[in-house]
């Protein structure tokens, strides 16, 4: 009895975890509002219903998505680590393994589909807010017109979304199309936290 309750559970995990994929895959390449349940289902080899019984509507589909690799780039820098240390494990996990997860926000965002239908969290965003924060509390720029922590944070964020969602055409346009993605990596982290040090040149340096 005990053995098929857990069997059950495992399949039921193992379902939702090919939904989720599947969704996550539909939803970076054609956006939100592009995307039917049943075409969720039919990627994930499923029925219609049991992404109904088992995640709920296509909006709670999305919102799980958002949770689950949100938490994942969150998770990249657990604790411990100042703001600029922080900003280089999430970044690395950003790019190396979740670049699809930054096409589906990027793409969502674009098309215009509300905030409110978001997750209504990102979690890997708060922790850079609250440590951007930490930072700026432990010595600013000294300049009382400067953006306050909130807002910088939000235009990293920016800067990283339009880069994953327009490298193609930036690295040609610039003349820059033979780096690799290490390069590419190193050389975006190195501006993000550059700009990270001459707002916050509170934070200690690594």
């Amino acid at each position: 009895m005990a053995q098929d309750s857990k069997r059950r559970r495992s399949n039921r995990e193992q379902t939702t975890a090919a939904i989720l994929d599947a969704a996550e895959v539909l939803f970076s390449r054609r956006g939100y509002t592009a995307v039917s349940v049943r075409e969720i289902a039919a990627a994930a080899g499923v029925s219609h219903a049991l992404v109904h019984r088992y995640l709920g509507t296509k909006q709670d589909v999305y919102r799980a998505v958002l949770r689950r690799r949100e938490s994942l780039i969150r998770d990249a820098a657990p604790g411990g680590q100042d703001l600029f240390q922080a900003t280089r494990m999430m970044l690395r996990e950003a790019l190396q393994n979740q670049q699809a997860y930054l096409r589906l926000v990027a793409h969502s965002a674009l098309h215009g589909l509300p905030y409110s239908r978001t997750s209504g969290r990102f979690v890997a965003t708060e922790r850079l807010v609250e440590l951007a924060e930490q930072a700026a509390a432990q010595g600013g720029t000294g300049d009382p017109g400067a953006p306050d922590p909130p807002f910088v944070v939000a235009s990293l964020v920016a800067m990283l979304l339009g880069w994953v969602a327009a490298r193609d055409w930036l690295l040609p346009a610039a003349g820059i199309e033979g780096m690799t993605d290490e390069q590419q990596l190193a050389a975006l982290e190195r501006v993000i936290v550059d700009v990270e040090s001459l707002y916050f040149p509170g934070a200690a340096a690594e």
